[in-house]
């Protein structure tokens, strides 16, 4: 569950020249600032099931704001709703397939929300609702918020983790530093927030 040091990249100091310490206390001033090397960050890398918590409740949150969204678009133009029977994969795959402009609509409109919420929440803040409620942070290789332009990186990655049967994601578990895919590709970290 700990990374000795999740946050290497970029400082030029190696693993073993950083000393012995707690993984999950900071080093020692003169230990961390060694001529003109950066500091290092001792973190504690978050796990699998932890981290797909928080994940579920972001889904959760955007789901229903993105459904309340689109089911008040649609009595506002007069659009016939689906009942609970009709609804499903195939409903929305058939409203796909026949190009039907709300289907279209509501699926833009959670993609749009959840990378809206992603961005915003988790590069520019750090945390999002499910993170925080989960004491988990997002940082970058150096150790702050990953902010907008690796945010938007870390998303798209993020729906390629998705893509892949959510393979992507069970990387994490294998990692020696509990990276998932998309952490790899954007220079992320999902740590425990200590503070």
């Amino acid at each position: 569950m700990t990374s000795y040091a999740a946050v290497l990249e970029g400082t030029g100091v190696q693993p073993e020249a950083a000393g012995t310490p707690s993984p999950a206390r900071p080093l020692p001033e003169a230990a961390r600032t060694r001529g003109r090397e950066k500091p290092i960050l001792r973190v504690r890398a978050a796990g699998f099931p932890r981290r797909m918590a928080a994940a579920f409740v972001d889904l959760l949150l955007v789901a229903l704001v993105s459904t309340a969204a689109a089911t008040g678009a649609a009595l506002a133009l007069g659009v016939h709703l689906p009942t609970a029977k009709e609804f499903g994969p195939d409903f929305v795959m058939a409203g796909l397939l026949d190009r039907n402009p709300m289907v279209a609509g509501a699926l833009g409109l959670l993609l749009g929300m959840s990378a809206l919420y992603q961005v915003y929440l988790g590069g520019i803040l750090g945390q999002t609702v499910g993170k925080h409620l989960f004491g988990l942070r997002v940082i970058s290789s150096q150790g702050q918020a990953p902010g907008p332009l690796l945010a938007c990186v870390r998303f798209a990655t993020m729906t390629l983790s998705l893509s892949l049967a959510g393979l992507g994601f069970l990387w994490c578990i294998f990692d020696r530093e509990r990276r998932a895919l998309h952490d790899h590709l954007s220079g992320t970290y999902v740590i425990l927030d200590e503070r």
